[in-house]
């Protein structure tokens, strides 16, 4: 086995990421590259000095909400938006965003206000995910969801 290549570098950094998470739901990992250089990294959990969510902070995994359902009762600062706030704006300045699933069209707001130039996920496709993509694509920023669909690449880890 060979090197892996840049792509499958921070998305595994990003799935690495994520094994910090402290939702109980989902776990997501970020990492933002500037060039071949690791800017910032996230991973979605409550706000920092606040409970976490495995720890029964969290209104909506406490209940039995079902998916797609209840997020205004969620505490969970989703990855992307983590490593956004941990990274400033020089640093994002065209820089790639990858992350361990398709962004929800919350983040993808924030990352196209933020100067990031690419974002790379490792799939994670929803109901929804087309206008999400579309979204970004118009606002300037690329888009690569490498899960084997639409000619890309599947990686090994996902």
């Amino acid at each position: 086995m060979g090197r892996v290549g840049w792509d499958e570098y921070f998305l595994e950094l990003a799935r690495t990421t994520s094994t910090r998470a402290t939702c109980i739901r989902r776990k997501h990992g970020a990492v933002i590259a500037q060039g071949r250089r690791i800017v910032a990294t996230g991973y979605n959990g409550g706000p920092s000095g606040y409970g976490h969510c495995d720890e029964g902070a969290c209104p909506r995994a406490a209940s039995d909400a079902p998916q797609g359902h209840d997020y205004e009762r969620c505490i969970a600062i989703h990855a992307e938006a983590n490593a956004l706030l941990f990274s400033s704006p020089e640093e994002r300045a065209g820089a790639s965003l990858y992350c361990t699933g398709a962004p929800c069209f919350g983040c993808a707001k924030l990352i196209a206000n933020s100067g990031i130039g690419e974002v790379v996920a490792a799939g994670g496709r929803y109901d929804g995910w087309d206008d999400v993509r579309d979204f970004l694509r118009d606002c300037g920023v690329r888009v690569r969801l490498l899960d084997g669909q639409e000619g890309s690449p599947t990686l090994p880890f996902t």
